[in-house]
C-alpha cells in the first residue's frame, strides 16, 4: 500500500491511500509509529482514518496543515509503515441489465408442435 495522492482541505492534510480501505489493526498501527514522530516534529494533533467519497479510497487525516517540508516527512512516515500492507480493491460485481419477462402462455403458445 502506498500514498497516493495529498491533498489539503480546510484544516486538515488529506494522504489518499491506493487502497480500498485500511482495517483497524492496521489504523492502530500506523497511529503508534507515526504519532509519536509528529509529537517530535512539534505537531500536536493526531490522525484520522476515513474514506475518501468521490475516490473510493482509504485515506489517512492529518488533523492539521504542517509547512511543506514537515508534511513531507509526515508522508514517508507514514508511506514507510503502510509499504508492507496490502492493497484492497473494491469487491467486483455483477450488474445485470436488459431483463425481460415473457408470458408463459405467450410461450407455450408460440410453439409449433413438430410432426
Amino acid at each position: 500500500m502506498k500514498i497516493v495522492e495529498e491533498r489539503e482541505a480546510w484544516i486538515h492534510t488529506q494522504f489518499i491511500l491506493d487502497s480500498f480501505f485500511i482495517t483497524a489493526q492496521e489504523c492502530r498501527q500506523i497511529s503508534m509509529n507515526v504519532e509519536p514522530e509528529l509529537g517530535q516534529l512539534g505537531l500536536q494533533y493526531g490522525l484520522m482514518y476515513d474514506i475518501a467519497p468521490s475516490k473510493h479510497r482509504a485515506i489517512v487525516v492529518l488533523e492539521c496543515i504542517p509547512f511543506d517540508s514537515v508534511k513531507a516527512m509526515v508522508k514517508n512516515l507514514i508511506n514507510d509503515v503502510i509499504k508492507d500492507f496490502p492493497v484492497r480493491l473494491p469487491e467486483q460485481r455483477n450488474v445485470v441489465t436488459n431483463i425481460t419477462v415473457a408470458d408463459s402462455e405467450t410461450e407455450a403458445n408460440d410453439r409449433v408442435p413438430v410432426q
